[in-house]
């Protein structure tokens, strides 16, 4: 029931402003405010103050009846439950301002700042004007620590929603006609979030600092049930089917899957079914049930989004085998780290795919489309969201998925620590021993501090994006962090491409900050992310070249030539990669020379056509089309900024370009070529946001259909990679394609078994050598059996590049120990030649290696009395073939 009689919405508004002013028991302090607001408002065109009051029983009406006599004050009674937002909007119904302001009425938002906020709506700059506390010059007294809190949390959560600083605000201005927009769709106590969202990307907002006092007299409104309608007004404003009844009934419908799952589980368990198998088979099984029930009762309703069932059926199922999969994680690490039984482990697993499973239900396969969200928020949330299971998923599975021979080959350099190495800088060795020291030679140990470069990556990419093309762009790149197939490998294997990846998105964004935002200190940034990337890999100098270029054809940019701060980072660069600096001085730049003149002299190829195929592979085939479709003219569209642009395009391109021309002489390597590209991950994450009106083509078109289906793909498959190699697929045999990856636990004990069967036939401990470069014999060295690997060495002991086995193979071994020659192929094993290395070489041998009594792999080896020391490959000393 309303007192005061509304105006119609069409009305023609008589007044500049009206101010409207929620209440509910604020006796002690409605007086004080309007005699302010008469006070401010004295020379600022025609204005109203209307109070809203939502039932007080303290005297407030009569306080406000009194002012309307002679001050230009209405009172609008309402009646029934308080609503703050219902309050807000009978205001406006009511108003007879053109424009309408909104503030507290107990004291808290200062009276004073209104015409500041009024007057980006009089000049037309702007549609919506906050009083903000949280932007330069705002602030917030008399709080206490939890309120702040409170309310930061609060402003945290609305975060993905809107770019604006202080969204919680209950002190703003805009058009009478905006907020009237909103009456059929607001709930909830902060209007404010609701005209950010609805307004979505077309409306101009502004903040205007505040100094923001709590209240003197009253109590706060703030309870309970208020902060909870937040929350599920969040989550209805980012498309979520979420309540409480929705909630209880999927929980219902949960635990009769989680039945039909435990009592599946518990039959293939005790029929003699895997772990792996057991628990698939059931999840299959109960996620199929759950399905028909969920779509026919708990999300059931007109508001979903309209999809085909064979469409929606395609999105649950991947939003099971995304449940699925971090569901196997949670059993591995509880069965394995902690050696929790299999059948008490799958419960809390259960538990946990229950939560993926609703919120991917709610959000995505019977997502509502009655909150009207615009796609950038989607974008937003799905960003988030991704990038928190898939930071999870490298988590859960990291410790118990086997090393790639190359993570025990860095693994190697701990046991031989250096300033530098023959083909990497040190750093990717500093960090394996960090995380060795505290997890022991242990996979975790290896990877654990993947777990630190991930979340600082994560922070680069963002940033990087966001100082391109604002939030959402920001938010995008994160996404491409965590999606993509190169960069999600990155983070998960400790190669020296996790650190430097991290390196090269810093780089590019203290670049940026310094070349075109005129920032002098990103100087010192760049310079230490500069020398952070040339400690973990060589590749990260190429931005060097295109920072150049960019400097060269940029006005502004060429100013810094004649400025200090440019210099200074080339010199903190130089003093934080100054480890791999003395080691080429003490070694005769070998390093240097590997990555240049000796690979090209060991490996004359032509490989420039991989800089396309890798690109197609490892940053997935959508996002490699979408990548050469923004050199063309849609460019000007996803960067309008010229600056920006040309700076994406060639910190992209130069470096690309050298790599290429490299190629023309060279094999070149996946990990050069993909690192360019993140200079231009604003400009083609930005592709699915373009209006489809603004550029017509089927280019685009395939582009945006395929876009966010490609990605949901591409993590579904990382979890099933990952479920596989850790606890395997029904059907399927464990089997790594012959990469080279799987049983090398098995096979080094294999070959120690060789070793104590020559060592007791010749009375001598046996030199083992891998017949590949490296690899092989940094697997073996890794899980050795009793723990010494001063034997391993790789094929240098016949001749052939070694890598840094040539440094560390002991040039005083007896020529007199037996020799055992192993690998997992017959490949170079098997030659001839390898007499003239090896004295007394007999033939060819095999072995069947298992694993839980199923063959995996075969080990092939051959054993000698002996090698010739004139024949061993060592860094100054090449023999002859």
């Amino acid at each position: 029931m309303i007192e005061t009689p509304r105006p119609s919405d069409n009305a023609t508004d008589s007044l500049d402003c009206s101010i409207v002013i929620p209440t509910l028991n604020e006796a002690g302090n409605i007086d004080g405010l309007i005699e302010r607001i008469l006070a401010v408002m004295d020379d600022h065109g025609d204005f109203e103050i209307l109070v809203v009051d939502d039932n007080s029983t303290d005297g407030t009406r009569d306080r406000v009846r009194r002012w309307e006599l002679d001050s230009p004050v209405r009172l609008i009674a309402r009646e029934g439950p308080a609503d703050l937002s219902a309050s807000v909007l009978d205001g406006a119904a009511a108003a007879r301002g053109r424009r309408v302001l909104v503030m507290d009425a107990d004291g808290s938002h200062p009276p004073e700042t209104i015409p500041a906020l009024l007057a980006p709506l009089a000049a037309g700059t702007h549609d919506l004007v906050i009083g903000s506390r949280h932007v330069p010059g705002g602030s917030t007294v008399g709080w206490p620590i939890t309120r702040h809190i409170m309310s930061r949390m609060a402003t945290l959560l609305a975060w993905p929603f809107t770019e604006a600083k202080d969204p919680m605000a209950g002190f703003f201005a805009t058009d009478r006609a905006r907020i009237l927009r909103l009456r059929d769709q607001a709930a909830g106590y902060k209007i404010l979030l609701e005209l950010l969202v609805q307004g979505g990307d077309e409306i101009r907002v502004a903040e205007i600092p505040i100094r923001f006092e709590d209240r003197r007299q009253g109590q706060s409104k703030l309870g309970l049930s208020q902060q909870l309608t937040y929350l599920q007004r969040l989550m209805f404003l980012g498309g979520g089917r979420v309540s409480a009844g929705s909630a209880a009934r999927f929980g219902l419908v949960g635990l009769s899957g989680m039945l039909v799952d435990l009592l599946i589980f518990h039959f293939l368990m005790t029929s003699g079914a895997r772990l792996g198998s057991a628990h698939v088979s059931s999840f299959v099984v109960a996620t199929v049930t759950n399905f028909v029930l969920n779509y026919r009762w708990t999300f059931y309703g007109t508001s979903q989004t309209a999809l085909r069932v064979p469409v929606r059926y395609a999105r649950f199922l991947a939003v099971a085998l995304l449940a699925l999969v971090i569901r196997g994680g949670v059993l591995v690490l509880l069965t394995e780290s902690f050696d929790i039984p299999a059948m008490a482990a799958i419960v809390p697993a259960i538990i946990v795919t229950a939560g993926v499973n609703y919120l991917g239900a709610a959000f995505y396969v019977f997502a509502s489309t009655a909150s009207g969200v615009i796609p950038r928020v989607r974008w937003h949330l799905a960003a988030l969201g991704l990038f928190a299971y898939v930071f999870v998923l490298r988590v859960l599975y990291m410790p118990h998925a086997e090393l790639i021979p190359d993570e025990a080959y860095y693994w190697v350099y701990t046991q031989h620590l250096a300033l530098s190495y023959l083909d990497h800088p040190p750093l990717v060795a500093w960090l394996i021993a960090a995380g060795t020291w505290l997890f022991g030679d242990t996979v975790l140990g290896v990877r654990v501090v993947l777990i630190p470069i991930a979340l600082i990556g994560a922070w680069y990419f963002y940033l990087y994006g966001e100082t391109m093309g604002g939030r959402t762009s920001g938010l995008l790149c994160l996404l491409a962090y965590a999606c993509l197939p190169f960069f999600f490998a990155s983070a998960m294997l400790m190669t020296p491409d996790a650190p430097m990846v991290v390196a090269w998105a810093a780089a590019l964004y203290y670049f940026k900050r310094g070349l075109i935002d005129d920032k002098p200190r990103a100087f010192v940034g760049l310079g230490l992310a500069m020398g952070a990337g040339l400690l973990a890999k060589y590749s990260i100098a190429l931005l060097a070249p295109a920072a150049l270029v960019f400097m060269l054809v940029d006005d502004r940019a060429r100013r810094w030539f004649f400025r200090p701060w440019p210099y200074l980072s080339v010199v903190i660069a130089g003093l934080v990669c100054l480890p791999v600096l003395i080691w080429n001085w003490q070694n005769e730049f070998a390093s240097l020379a590997f990555q240049a003149t000796r690979r090209i002299l060991e490996n004359p190829e032509f490989g420039s056509h991989r800089v396309l195929i890798f690109a197609v592979l490892l940053l997935s085939p959508v996002v490699a089309l979408a990548a050469f479709y923004v050199l063309g003219p849609v460019r000007r569209l996803v960067a309008p900024e010229q600056r920006k642009r040309w700076f994406m395009l060639i910190m992209t391109l130069v470096p690309l370009g050298i790599i290429t021309v490299y190629g023309v002489f060279t094999s070149i390597r996946f990990h050069w070529s993909l690192p360019p590209w993140i200079a231009i991950l604003p400009m083609l994450m930005a592709l699915p946001l373009i209006k489809p009106e603004n550029v017509a083509g089927p280019v685009l078109g395939l582009i945006r259909r395929t876009w966010a289906p490609s990605l949901v793909v591409l993590v579904v498959g990382y979890g099933v990679l990952l479920h596989f190699v850790t606890l395997g697929l029904p059907g399927i045999a464990k089997s790594d394609l012959g990469s080279g990856y799987l049983g090398w636990r098995e096979m080094a004990a294999e070959v120690h078994q060789l070793e104590q069967e020559v060592e007791q036939a010749t009375g001598m401990r046996p030199v083992v050598a891998a017949t590949s470069r490296w690899s092989g014999a940094a697997v073996l060295a890794f899980h050795s059996v009793d723990g010494r690997i001063d034997n391993i060495t790789g094929q240098n002991l016949i001749g052939m590049s070694g890598s840094m086995w040539e440094y560390w193979f002991d040039e005083e071994t007896d020529p007199d120990r037996p020799v055992i020659l192993v690998n997992y192929t017959s490949k170079l094993i098997d030659e001839e030649w390898l007499e003239r290395a090896l004295v007394g070489l007999g033939p060819l041998k095999s072995r069947t290696v298992y694993r839980d009594g199923e063959p995996i792999r075969t080990l092939y080896y051959r054993i000698a009395d002996g090698h010739r020391p004139e024949q061993v490959r060592y860094p100054d000393r090449i023999p002859e073939k």
